[in-house]
């Protein structure tokens, strides 16, 4: 990872957590302000990326992040979406994210667009990712630390889901072992992985990625644990690709977490959002 022509992770990590602390002021396209929060509230960051500048663009990204924004927003959680985001717009809808989930019990966070992995590490890339690693700039390819560092400022339960892959080639990348990494994790939180470490995580020929569609027919009924949910979502995964893309989770979860949000569980639904 220190090789030159390569991501470091250390470097990327201080610099873009650097750039978070200190831009907290919302973008003007950002749709949460500080009236939005309360006390034991569901809030949620969904980004969807199928238009890069650089990379081969995504067919159904985009598409996937509005359908689960959506389906989050009509069960009470309230809504950060951004499409075909920039490094810059991601690190702004993170800091908007802190400011709206100040006081949440339950952050979601969606992921969907291009990933790829370097020295075990998985990372996200903005809209402005270049081809080239030795050109790629902080911010520019997001670890997936950055993500969980935003939410964990508070104790409460923290759900990332990954639709994107880890086995993009980008010129200058050299060569590292697909092992994941498990080093620390804050407690209280969940990833799940589209597909597992080096694992392609398939667009999709329909409407929705094979991973978007399998959580957003399992969030039509949202009455089990995330846990069960997912292992429902593995198993249409795995059968809608022939066993090719299988889902992979991380957890660190303290108690059963359920992707209802607060007006639901309360017994209403708020059209505010």
């Amino acid at each position: 990872m220190n090789q030159p022509g390569q991501l470091s992770f250390g470097q990327l990590f201080v610099a873009c957590l650097l750039w978070l602390v200190t831009s907290l002021p919302i973008s003007a396209g950002t749709d949460v302000t500080m009236s939005d929060t309360r006390k034991d509230s569901h809030v949620a960051l969904v980004i969807g990326i199928s238009a890069y500048d650089q990379l081969p663009d995504l067919a159904n990204a985009a598409a996937d992040a509005r359908a689960v924004a959506a389906r989050l927003s009509a069960l009470g959680y309230r809504v950060i979406a951004l499409q075909d985001a920039t490094g810059q717009d991601i690190l702004r809808g993170l800091a908007g994210l802190r400011l709206a989930a100040r006081d949440a019990s339950q952050v979601v966070i969606y992921l969907a667009g291009h990933g790829l992995q370097s020295g075990g590490a998985a990372y996200f890339l903005a809209a402005d990712a270049p081809a080239r690693t030795a050109d790629m700039a902080p911010g520019k390819a997001l670890p997936l630390g950055i993500f969980a560092t935003a939410i964990s400022d508070q104790p409460r339960q923290k759900i990332i889901f990954f639709d994107a892959c880890r086995d993009l080639p980008l010129t200058g990348l050299l060569p590292h072992p697909q092992k994941p990494s498990y080093g620390s994790m804050p407690a209280g939180l969940l990833i799940a992985f589209a597909a597992g470490p080096g694992a392609p995580s398939y667009d999709g020929a329909g409407l929705h990625s094979p991973f978007t569609a399998a959580v957003l027919h399992e969030l039509e009924q949202p009455d089990h644990p995330v846990e069960e949910i997912l292992r429902r979502v593995r198993l249409r995964v795995v059968q809608s690709t022939q066993g090719q893309q299988i889902p992979w989770i991380r957890s660190s979860l303290l108690r059963p977490a359920w992707l209802k949000g607060q007006f639901e569980r309360h017994g209403h639904v708020s059209a505010h959002h």
